[in-house]
């Protein structure tokens, strides 16, 4: 699982990347897990990296500072402060949400106003099925395809496996 580092219910003071590839503050990444096994042993080929096809929001405290870890103070949106990859895309469209990928830890977020959601998009799954795909890794899972916006992750994730194995990835 290569998600979840951080979310309004455990890290309700900042924003951050809930599923960073790298992370260069805090070392929270898929990038650090993998390493971490693979140097304790583990062998690649029994990897896989997971994608979560949602995000969590947070609430910032103040709207013109919109960053990764920007100051917040809890969730976002209703409930728990999560949402799928279809209602993310929908809150985009919905509120003119300013979209932004960060090449550096190859995470998206979105901003509107006070509302801060982290998430990954179709770049980002790009770069870590890449990822997988370098490091030699079994391949990659996805938690939840029904969270996806009409297949658009999952179909980025497959058409960049490329001549690979069609068993590289698991689809939860």
């Amino acid at each position: 699982m290569a998600y979840d580092f951080y979310g309004p219910g455990w890290s309700p003071t900042s924003t951050g990347p809930p599923a960073a590839l790298y992370d260069s503050v805090n070392q929270e990444s898929g990038d650090n897990g993998v390493r971490s096994w693979i140097q304790a042993g583990l062998s690649a080929k029994k990897l896989v990296l997971g994608l979560p096809f949602y995000g969590w929001s947070w609430r910032l405290t103040n709207p013109s500072n919109h960053g990764l870890f920007a100051p917040a103070n809890g969730q976002g949106l209703a409930g728990d402060g999560s949402a799928g990859y279809n209602q993310i895309k929908q809150y985009i469209s919905q509120n003119g949400a300013t979209k932004v990928f960060n090449n550096t830890a190859v995470a998206d977020y979105c901003y509107s106003g006070t509302t801060w959601i982290g998430y990954d998009d179709t770049q980002s799954i790009s770069g870590k099925v890449a990822y997988a795909k370098a490091k030699g890794l079994l391949g990659y899972f996805a938690w939840h395809v029904g969270a996806d916006d009409n297949w658009a992750l999952s179909s980025k994730g497959v058409s960049n496996m490329g001549s690979i194995d069609k068993s590289f990835f698991l689809i939860k």
